[in-house]
Parts: structure tokens; C-alpha cells; sequence
């Protein structure tokens, strides 16, 4: 990982993969994201499967900072890759559960970040640049690595 930030201590096809058996300890998801609103319906659907596969209620604290960081993260990489409209490349989503921590990972091929992982949060008058600020507090874990022409983001936080 090119930047890998800790930060606590210590769009439409989709694929849901999960032992039923194992309810809190397993579960997959994967789509392709094609555009910024329905991308951001699928991120949001994605997370209250997991919801239901795992039983934990609305009010999950960690499951609301992980889906807020998750939409953050995610129309920035849909802004940023150009699928708020209609061109540019699609985005890969997959979203994973293991033994209560939450993985996810979006991979586009957009323009390369610089030193976005490191910015404070902006002034309280600024009307932009908090997304990121915010995913950064609400993980545990925030990861951005180029490889090529390829982003990859991964965002980790423990349920």
C-alpha cells in the first residue's frame, strides 16, 4: 500500500456469497459500479445486507461509521473516475466480513491521488474536502496503493 492510514487505536451486478451457518463471521459481496447515484444506492444496499446476514441492528455504531466512510470513499472515487456521468471506466466494489471486520475495496482506473490521505480536516467555513477527513476518523484503517494505471482503496473497520 502506497499510503495506509491507521486511524484508531489498537453498480448494478451484484454477488452476495455467505454461509448461513456462519452469520457472523463470513460474508461477500461484489459489484460493478457503472454511476454516482446508483452506485451509492448499491453501496448503501450492500451494507444493509450485511446487516440482515449478520443480525445487527440499525443503530450499530461501527456499521454507521463504516457506511458513512464507505459513501465518502466511494462517490469520491465515482466523482474522480468520471462515472458520475456516463464515461470513464467502471468501478469494482467488493465488500467482505471476517470474523467482525468489515473490508472493503473499490478499484477504478482513474487519475492518481496525491497526498490526500494526509490532509487535515478543513476549516469549518470550507464547503468541500471533509470525505476523506472523515473516513480517515470513523475506520480503523485506510489504505490507497496505485499499481499502473489502477487505484485501489481499501477501507477496514472492526464491527
Amino acid at each position: 500500500w502506497t499510503v495506509c492510514s491507521l486511524t484508531s487505536p489498537r453498480s448494478r451486478t451484484r454477488s452476495l456469497t455467505s454461509d448461513p451457518h456462519r452469520r457472523d463471521r463470513e460474508f461477500e459481496f461484489h459489484a460493478t459500479l457503472t454511476r454516482l447515484d446508483d452506485g451509492l444506492d448499491t453501496l448503501h444496499r450492500s451494507v444493509e445486507l450485511l446487516r440482515e446476514r449478520t443480525g445487527r441492528p440499525a443503530g450499530d455504531r461501527n456499521l454507521i461509521l463504516f457506511e458513512t466512510a464507505l459513501a465518502e470513499i466511494g462517490s469520491n472515487v465515482l466523482i474522480y473516475t468520471g462515472r458520475h456521468g456516463t464515461s470513464g471506466h467502471p468501478v469494482e466494489y467488493d465488500l467482505r466480513l471476517d470474523a467482525a471486520t468489515a473490508t472493503a475495496l473499490f478499484t477504478d482506473w482513474g487519475p492518481p491521488i496525491h497526498n490526500q490521505l494526509t490532509r487535515a480536516m478543513p476549516a469549518p467555513t470550507s464547503e468541500a474536502g471533509r470525505g476523506l477527513a472523515m473516513a480517515r476518523k470513523a475506520l480503523d484503517e485506510l489504505g490507497y496503493k496505485r499499481e499502473g494505471e489502477v487505484n485501489t482503496w481499501r477501507l477496514v473497520k472492526r464491527l
